[in-house]
């Protein structure tokens, strides 16, 4: 089988929670398959990608789109499914993401099978207007109408869609993004003088920098909590950047000084390790999917407060772990309390392996496989298990 994936930016080193998902899933598909049943095609987007290359075992094409955050993704796929059928002669599309989904009825009419990977609901991000979250929820009912079989990364997610889609129930399976045990980082010391940071004074949180990841309402609540003027002073250091720049990016890295840290975009390994030093770990999204920067930080086991939004709530921390999503009153009242209420206990990280998650998308390729094929190696097809739900 060749699959083409599409809806992402690119892989490896392109910012983002679809593009992190499959930088780690889709080598390790291709291993599990034994790297001879299965050919994966990444059809990236040239502004972020500029050549042609592989990336542990997966071949990656960049192909035209335009540097327009309205039209970037829309674009880019109708180009892609021209590609992916006439120039790829694939068997089958991986899609990613509710917007791409505009274009499943085309992928269908070309008589290629698609399996849909919802990571969200995207129509909810506080960046786009009427019109454009009324396309994004036309992309999701498409997505999901036209697929053969629809993945979802969040249970609440798989939920909602069994009870909106009931005639295609049979066909959603929950499977959650994972976790990647980080490499080790040489000196965190010196990592930690460069951004002016002490080890365990400091509140992290990391995500690209848009209105729905809400580091505006951090800031905010930070400020309020006066914790930066305590006798033992914490700084918060913002990981991350925008793909891009806009007023609320502006806006909000206007808002540095030497309490409040924006350290851009830095390796996975690094953010982890931060991860690791850091007091606190907060999300405060108004939006995700399931977060992988939430799941990476209980890995590293930073203390967690996390915005009360369903994915977050996925998670399944204890309730004190959360606070009202947008409430900057109830965010800097939590963030004045003891940290050591925040440490997660009992986590375990089996659930999000990204072995066992490779293996179960790989279970939703063989049901499009052609009758009598099998994707999984000889030593893959005896541990084969169906769906987490």
């Amino acid at each position: 089988m060749h699959i083409a994936v599409i809806g992402l930016r690119g892989v490896p080193d392109v910012m983002g929670g679809i593009e992190t998902h499959c930088a780690v899933l889709l080598p390790r598909m291709v291993s599990q398959a034994g790297n001879k049943n299965l050919t994966v095609t990444v059809l990236a987007r040239r502004p972020y990608v500029t050549q042609s290359k592989n990336h542990d075992g997966i071949r990656q094409i960049p192909l035209w789109s335009p540097r327009h955050s309205r039209l970037e993704t829309i674009a880019h796929t109708f180009v892609a499914a021209f590609y992916a059928r006439f120039v790829l002669r694939a068997d089958c599309v991986h899609l990613h993401g509710i917007g791409p989904g505009l274009a499943a009825p085309l992928f269908r009419l070309f008589g290629l099978k698609l399996l849909f990977t919802h990571h969200g609901e995207d129509y909810k991000r506080q960046k786009w207007g009427r019109l454009a979250k009324a396309m994004l929820r036309v992309g999701e009912v498409l997505a999901v109408t036209f697929a053969n079989r629809v993945i979802t990364v969040s249970m609440s997610t798989a939920e909602s869609l069994r009870e909106r889609f009931p005639q295609k129930a049979d066909r959603i399976t929950h499977i959650p993004n994972g976790i990647t045990p980080p490499r080790q980082i040489e000196n965190v010391d010196s990592v930690l003088e460069k951004l002016g940071l002490t080890s365990g004074q400091y509140i992290i949180t990391v995500g690209r920098l848009v209105p729905e990841k809400a580091q505006d309402d951090l800031v905010e609540a930070f400020e309020r909590s006066e914790l930066s003027k305590e006798h033992v002073p914490l700084k918060l250091l913002v990981v991350g950047a925008a793909d891009h720049e806009s007023d609320y990016t502006q806006q909000l890295t206007a808002r540095a000084n030497q309490s409040i840290i924006f350290a851009g975009r830095l390796p996975r390994d690094t953010v982890m390790a931060l991860n690791q030093q850091a007091a606190l770990f907060v999300l405060p999204s108004y939006h995700e999917g399931l977060s992988i920067a939430a799941l990476e930080a209980l890995f590293s086991e930073a203390p967690m407060l996390l915005s009360d939004i369903r994915p977050n709530l996925d998670i399944g921390l204890p309730e004190h772990h959360y606070f009202k999503t947008g409430s900057i009153s109830d965010l800097s009242e939590k963030l004045a309390a003891n940290y050591e209420n925040y440490v997660v206990r009992n986590f375990d990280p089996t659930v999000f392996d990204w072995a066992r998650i490779a293996q179960l998308t790989l279970n939703e390729f063989e049901e499009l496989a052609p009758a009598g094929e099998t994707l999984l190696s000889q030593d893959n097809s005896a541990a084969n298990t169906k769906g987490m739900s």
